[in-house]
């Protein structure tokens, strides 16, 4: 019995020291042909604390070899070329193991969107168009099966774009921007602002100015300008009679564009913190990620321009296109919407109607109104930090210790070299680092890597000094660090609190009548909240089908470096376009494209400009390719959302404006191609050549105003002159 015993356990043991454990390969449950896709494998044997060597087959056909690290987890790196299931056999050493995975045909990741976006605009119904690219693409991702995708399509990606924090806070937000309109309207605000601007804003070219100026001065967030901008400033255009797609063209064309350039916005934080990542992954020293940002700002050709261009078409009283004969309709027909437009909501025609003789007061709107704008620019230094105790902290343990103060962390501003902790003492503290912090044993950039890996919730113990940060540095690091949608949501629950309390408290609602106005303004809503959560879904339905990596690997090829910025821009227009995020766009391409700028611009100036005369130092003309190459990213994100049905701003644009989604795109489309054209053409191409960018925005300019002059017509001239000056 012993003997059996002893055996079976030395037998055992032997086939476990062997062995060490079942050899298993992990992948996703499909991948696209011609795409990278990754395996992980687990269970390789590293007893023996040696690599092993290892192939990748389809048959007789070697994907992939090499020789592995001893380590239990590896991964492996393959493209596969064949659609539909490809069996493959991995070798390691003198074991195999046989795995198969699904290949999908590449183009199919580019149908939901596409098939969402012509439906959309062929039958101008925004709803089925969007559920339709939804079904399609979980029809793909669920082994084409019609009724398994459609129920997953529900379960899992609408449930998820409305169960995300962010998505949660914007729909709030944007629900009680709603309802605080809807209140305002009824206590007569609204009209009492129309009433105070028409003496200054009583043509189609003032309304449009001071819409423009309004776009610019909310500079701070994209969401807050859109919907705060499109709901004051519509009664004003409509009695001026500008048209409803104007409006929603002039509210688009200065929310994100003016967010993106802003020295303080909720978008630095986002930008600077990818920008960073990318520089550190290519070993490139940087100090001051926020200066790097602004030195971007003069290759921001397109937002640039765009900010212009909708000065400019206003100015001139000058349009084209679809435009022309929107604006021609709203002034000379007085309707600011189409007969058929199908606005997507009606706030004014869901209110109680209030008497005639109620006072209409210009401060009942401009109150709430201002109150969410400071709220939410005094909200963000707040709630990032920026008003809260500071210290320096030379040195940093994870250790215990009681002489030493206890930090949570709560966010990282690498920017700033700065974190949002809390203590036992504050709830909210800001500490900041420089390169003479001591991590433990780690000094110098091991310290600050070792510190800036530390996750939110993580505990460490330091000593405290005074603070080294300068107001600026504070404030920006708040900005950087603070929670734009929990911000944007307390703001705007203050209006509709004070929108209630201005009612009442002048005796013109009751606390019913405003509850029912504030619910009213909420309804109305409703349409297209449902939209914009459908254009969630889709762009996480694209996310798993890998339409971005697809776009990225048809449209890259053998790149000059001068071309380089150009063709990032049409990619990055492509894949925003396609999924209708602009902020998902930049996280996809700037760790890509700021490598591979490094790098060709690097082997251009070691084979070409290094042996000239008087060159430029080395770093100095690859760190100004690098920013051209960034500022190509951002334009091209923000231009493809700009023109993208499924986008969230171009939907809260046409929401707070009334205006029909469908005829804000078509009307608006044009407009932004030209100034993309102009962008790429006169701007991005130049600029990979090494040309100045003011130079290049003067150029622009120039060419967009003659464009305006040589082809666009007056909209309030007679109809009959207007339409002999178009023939």
């Amino acid at each position: 019995m012993n003997k059996w015993f002893k055996f079976l356990f030395f037998f055992f043991l032997f086939i476990s020291l062997t062995v060490n454990a079942a050899v298993t390969v992990e992948s996703n449950d499909f991948t696209l042909s011609g795409i990278e896709t990754e395996f992980k494998v687990k269970g390789i044997d590293t007893v023996l604390n040696r690599p092993f060597q290892y192939k990748i087959t389809s048959g007789s056909k070697t994907l992939s070899s090499g020789v592995t690290n001893p380590e239990n987890e590896h991964i492996f790196k393959v493209t596969l070329q064949e659609s539909g299931i490809n069996n493959l056999t991995l070798t390691l050493g003198n074991e195999t193991v046989d795995f198969s995975i699904r290949v999908l045909p590449g183009w199919v990741s580019l149908l939901p969107p596409i098939i969402a976006i012509v439906f959309a605009i062929l039958t101008k119904q925004v709803l089925p168009s969007l559920l339709l690219g939804i079904w399609v693409g979980a029809f793909f991702i669920c082994d084409y099966n019609l009724l398994f995708s459609f129920l997953r399509a529900l379960d899992k990606y609408l449930i998820g774009a409305i169960t995300e924090p962010s998505h949660a806070s914007i729909i709030v937000f944007t629900l009680c921007i709603g309802g605080m309109v809807g209140v305002i309207i009824r206590i007569g605000g609204m009209h009492g602002i129309v009433n105070k601007l028409s003496s200054y804003a009583n043509t189609p070219r003032t309304a449009q100015f001071f819409t423009w100026l309004m776009g610019l001065m909310i500079f701070f967030d994209d969401y807050a300008n859109t919907l705060i901008v499109g709901n004051s400033m519509r009664p004003l255009t409509d009695r001026a009679g500008v048209s409803r797609e104007k409006l929603s063209y002039i509210v688009d064309s200065t929310s994100a564009p003016i967010a993106g350039v802003a020295v303080l916005s909720t978008w630095i934080g986002f930008e600077i913190g990818l920008i960073r990542d990318a520089f550190i992954s290519i070993g490139l020293e940087e100090s001051n990620f926020y200066a790097l940002f602004l030195q971007t700002i003069p290759f921001r050709f397109y937002c640039l321009l765009t900010l212009f261009f909708v000065l400019f078409i206003t100015l001139s009283k000058k349009d084209f296109g679809p435009m022309l004969k929107a604006e021609q309709r709203a002034y000379h027909e007085g309707k600011p919407l189409g007969d058929e437009a199908k606005p997507m909501s009606n706030i004014e025609s869901q209110i109680e109607a209030f008497p005639e003789n109620m006072p209409k007061r210009w401060y009942n709107a401009f109150i709430p109104i201002i109150c969410i704008i400071l709220g939410t620019f005094i909200g963000l230094p707040c709630e990032g930090g920026g008003f809260s105790k500071h210290f320096y902290i030379p040195s940093v343990t994870s250790i215990p210790n009681e002489s030493l103060t206890q930090f949570k962390v709560s966010s990282h501003s690498p920017e700033t070299m700065s974190i949002a902790v809390s203590s036992k003492e504050d709830h909210h503290v800001r500490v900041n680092y420089d390169k003479e912090l001591v991590f433990e044993k780690l000094t110098g950039a091991d310290a600050i890597k070792a510190i800036q890996q530390l996750a939110p919730g993580d505990l460490f113990y330091a000593e405290t000094t005074t603070s080294t940060m300068s107001l600026s540095e504070r404030l920006r690091s708040a900005f950087a660090g603070a929670d734009s949608s929990k911000v944007l949501l307390w703001a705007s629950v203050f209006g509709s609190i004070i929108a209630l309390l201005l009612g009442k408290t002048q005796n013109i609602i009751t606390l019913e009548q405003g509850f029912n106005a504030w619910i009213k303004g909420v309804q109305s809503l409703m349409t297209a909240i449902i939209i914009m959560t459908l254009a969630w879904t889709i762009n996480s339905i694209c996310s798993d089908l890998g339409t971005a990596k697809y776009i990225i690997s048809s449209v890259s090829t053998i790149i000059p470096y001068w071309l380089l910025p150009t063709i990032i821009f049409i990619i990055s227009l492509l894949i925003s376009f396609a999924t209708g995020t602009s902020w998902g766009t930049m996280a996809i391409l700037l760790p890509i494209s700021i490598p591979l700028a490094y790098h060709l611009n690097l082997q251009y100036y070691n084979s070409e400009i290094a042996q000239i005369p008087n060159a430029p130092e080395m770093m100095t003309y690859i760190k100004s390719a690098i920013l051209v190459n960034i500022g190509a990213v951002l334009e091209g994100s923000i231009f493809g959302d700009h023109c993208s049905p499924i986008s969230d701003t171009t939907i809260m644009s046409s929401l707070s404006s009334e205006s029909d989604h469908i005829d804000h795109v078509k009307t608006q489309a044009p407009y932004a191609a030209l100034v993309g054209f102009v962008a790429i053409l006169f701007c991005y191409i130049p600029a990979g050549l090494g040309l100045s960018p003011y130079l290049l925005l003067v150029i622009g300019g120039m060419i967009l105003a003659t464009f305006v002059y040589a082809f666009g017509k007056n909209p309030t001239l007679p109809t009959n002159h207007a339409n002999q000056q178009i023939q």
